[in-house]
């Protein structure tokens, strides 16, 4: 396998060889497909760069299926095969049984001159039109592997419904339908030299997407049998195109109501504002998918064990150091004398913070508890004297409210403890103490939020750990829970630094993202951890929304603040989740910040912990940044 020594660092929609790209595909994307996606109709598949769109599609054309058909005996393949023929994309007696049309926008539809008219629209129809004819008929030589001398030997046949194009030929053979197509493609760019000055009748255009009727009304025979009976219409992204193209492009082809599934691919950019307020339009001819929505449903280990299959096809693939699952190359737990030294000196001092509350007999058997903890100088011991300081903090501020004087029983701690509480004593134990916390496959994978390329730039930094380490033939070839962690907070760092670069408003959104991050651990490190684990999120209820959407502030500022926000959530910085009422509270949208970016923040990865803000909040910090509050500067003071 051709690629750079890191296998991490390659990325299957680059010109991946397909054997290659066979090896490294996760079937469990396919899996995961809703049934429906199948069917007939308009389907739109959306996420942030690096979801898996453009693999996801590739997957299906020609060279790809031939290639699961030709190696589906192989270890590494037979799982995909058997998930393509239980979606009838493969037959286990004829093979490949669908033609996988795809194309993309990226090449030429944006040069189409911008203003509406009936003429552009019809330039616009007919260069799709053609591109779609001829990549049919290329890649139904490639799935029937035929040189350009065979393609005769293939026969076109057409059904009634084929009566009604207007601007595909049903009358020439393969060979001369893709000569057709071939110079239909040359005269639309031709004609664009003449338009407003040339003759109307003279430029190529077409009143509706023909490529789609034709492609159901046609039959391919070779050798007197009917060849792929299925079809598959793909392009890929759509948001190259120009907002009308695009908007034009959707809606023409849900009014054709397909019989045949044409999906198309976007980034979510080219949402723009509505992306602020999720839900999507849909109707019986048009679904909308989003990648981040299928891995994250009611069951959280779906993308973990999707992203654990992608990195182990990738370590399977190379030579560097042994293959085998990349969680083995994790070390998840800490030696017991790791941190020993070091422990036992922290966690007397930590001791001695709860000191002046020894004189409360409220708290003596808490705090007899806490000493025999603080001199056992272990993680465990150190997280439950965390667990009692927390604990002790949240009976204080119930104490103030209620006025109960009571002993505290030291059965009580068990009661009051929870997943939570601890969660928020191993985060307060890397906020003071430093003790390693973003280490493990599973933080790994929830790091990664959701998207394939975020989750393989992380392991590429890992990878180059343990090649480091087996270059200089260390004795344990492990990554250790420090190790771990320095590596994933460099990737962190690297991303937040990045922003201003690679983001059209990047300034304003790192301000606005630092800003929500400063938020965020304000609100995460109170002595109570009142959100245990802590808070990763801000909310903007329906009113403020409506407030930010209607232009209810401050009109110019206000829809700076929409293109910030709608260019975090396209970019998987932010990610939005909707937020129901109750009794106390409005409905709104939450939006969390990228997983990656919250452990440079030092933040938890779970998600569920948010607070409400408001427009002139985001405003501020997009504008100047966050401001110590006033307990803050006291604590500075």
């Amino acid at each position: 396998m051709a690629y750079n020594s890191n296998p991490f660092l390659l990325r299957t929609t680059d010109q991946t060889p397909d054997q290659d790209f066979v090896r490294l595909f996760s079937p469990k994307i396919i899996e995961r497909l809703p049934d429906d996606a199948f069917q007939h109709g308009v389907h739109v598949f959306r996420s942030p760069p690096g979801g898996g769109k453009s693999t996801l599609l590739r997957a299906f054309t020609p060279g790809l299926l031939k290639a699961f058909w030709n190696t589906r005996h192989t270890q590494d393949v037979n799982d995909a095969y058997h998930k393509l023929v239980a979606r009838q994309v493969m037959s286990e007696h004829d093979g490949p049984q669908l033609l996988g049309i795809s194309l993309s926008c990226a090449a030429g539809y944006a040069d189409l001159p911008p203003s509406a008219s009936i003429i552009q629209d019809g330039l616009f129809r007919a260069l799709l039109d053609c591109r779609v004819v001829l990549r049919s008929l290329r890649n139904l030589k490639t799935l029937l592997s035929y040189s350009a001398d065979h393609a005769a030997d293939i026969r076109l046949e057409y059904t009634d419904a084929a009566a009604d194009l207007k601007s595909i030929p049903t009358n020439l053979s393969a060979r001369d339908l893709e000569r057709w197509a071939e110079e239909r493609e040359r005269s639309v760019y031709s004609a664009l030299d003449f338009i407003g000055g040339g003759a109307v009748d003279s430029i190529p255009s077409h009143v509706r997407f023909e490529s789609v009727l034709w492609l159901q009304a046609v039959t391919f025979v070779s050798g007197g049998k009917t060849v792929a009976p299925r079809r598959l219409l793909m392009i890929d992204d759509l948001h190259k195109l120009r907002r009308k193209q695009r908007s034009f492009l959707i809606e023409e082809l849900t009014e054709l109501r397909p019989t045949i599934p044409v999906w198309l691919a976007e980034r979510s950019i080219a949402l723009g504002e509505s992306l602020l307020s999720p839900g999507a339009r849909e109707g019986r001819d048009l679904r909308v998918y989003s990648l981040e929505e299928i891995w994250s449903g009611q069951q959280r280990s779906q993308f973990s064990n999707f992203a654990q299959n992608v990195l182990q096809r990738r370590l399977d693939a190379q030579t560097q150091i042994p293959s085998g699952a990349f969680s083995q190359y994790l070390r998840d737990y800490f030696l017991t004398d790791e941190f020993k030294p070091q422990l036992r000196r922290d966690a007397e001092e930590r001791f001695k913070d709860t000191l002046h509350k020894r004189t409360n007999p409220r708290y003596s058997e808490w705090l007899r508890k806490a000493a025999e903890l603080a001199s056992s100088a272990d993680i465990d011991g150190l997280r439950e004297l965390y667990a009692i300081r927390i604990l002790i903090a949240r009976d204080e501020a119930k104490r103030q409210m209620t006025l109960e004087l009571n002993p505290l029983l030291p059965e009580e701690l068990q009661e009051r403890d929870s997943p939570q509480v601890q969660a928020a004593s191993e985060l307060f134990m890397h906020e003071e103490l430093k003790i390693p916390l973003y280490f493990g496959i599973d933080k790994l994978c929830a790091l990664a939020t959701n998207n394939v390329e975020e989750l393989l730039g992380l392991a590429a930094k890992l990878y180059e750990g343990l090649q480091a380490k087996y270059i200089l033939r260390k004795p344990d070839l492990l990554l250790s829970p420090l190790e771990q962690e320095r590596s994933i907070k460099e990737v962190a760092k690297r991303k937040r630094d990045f922003i201003p670069k690679n983001h059209t408003e990047g300034t304003r959104a790192q301000r606005l993202l630092d800003a929500i991050g400063a938020y965020c651990r304000e609100r995460t490190f109170l002595p109570s951890a009142p959100y245990a684990p802590g808070v990763t999120g801000v909310r903007l209820s329906i009113s403020e929304l409506n407030r930010l959407m209607t232009l209810g502030v401050k009109p110019n500022v206000d829809s700076t603040l929409r293109r910030v926000l709608s260019e975090c959530v396209a970019e998987n910085l932010l990610v939005p989740r909707e937020s129901s009422s109750s009794t106390s509270r409005e409905a709104g949208t939450v939006y969390y910040l990228n997983r990656t970016l919250c452990a440079n923040f030092d933040l938890p990865l779970q998600t569920g912990g948010w607070q409400d803000v408001k427009v002139e909040t985001l405003i501020e910090w997009m504008e100047t940044g966050s401001q110590p509050s006033k307990r803050r500067q006291l604590d500075i003071q």
